[in-house]
């Protein structure tokens, strides 16, 4: 988390919040190590050309310019896939190896604010940019299981 926060201030943008959500959250409330880690990055008063994928592609030259934050490979794994796509998502996924080669997926994506259906279509038109007020609201709540 320390490596994106830097990042993001390297960018100009050490004042947008960064949210820590998903299966990250509940793995430590469950007690065990999280393995993965999921961000929701608020753009809300950011340019309209700073989106999550133009960001997060410049990590892996980050992180060779910067070392001694520990983390020494960013991979792109997926930047707007077909599915986010589809959902008109901005979404990233990478796994980053640190210096213990312990390898961490990490899923990003902006805080969405309101979702509206067209009629015809099941897909949401999504307001990116959204409050994360408006994001934690939209999200699943599940905690029958644990």
């Amino acid at each position: 988390l320390k490596f994106v926060l830097d990042f993001m201030h390297s960018e100009g943008l050490g004042a947008v919040p960064v949210y820590i959500n998903g299966g990250y959250v509940r793995d430590l409330l469950l007690g065990k190590e999280p393995d993965d880690l999921d961000l929701s990055v608020c753009l809300r008063g950011c340019a309209e050309e700073v989106t999550v994928a133009g960001l997060l592609e410049k990590l892996p030259a980050f992180a060779d310019a910067r070392p001694e934050l520990g983390v020494t490979q960013v991979k792109l794994a997926t930047i707007l896939s077909n599915e986010s796509k589809n959902k008109q998502l901005d979404t990233f996924k990478a796994h980053f190896t640190d210096t213990a080669d312990k390898k961490t997926e990490v899923d990003v994506m902006p805080t969405i604010g309101e979702e509206r259906y067209e009629k015809d279509s099941r897909i949401p038109t999504r307001n990116q940019r959204g409050e994360p007020e408006q994001d934690a609201l939209r999200r699943d709540l599940t905690i029958g299981a644990m």
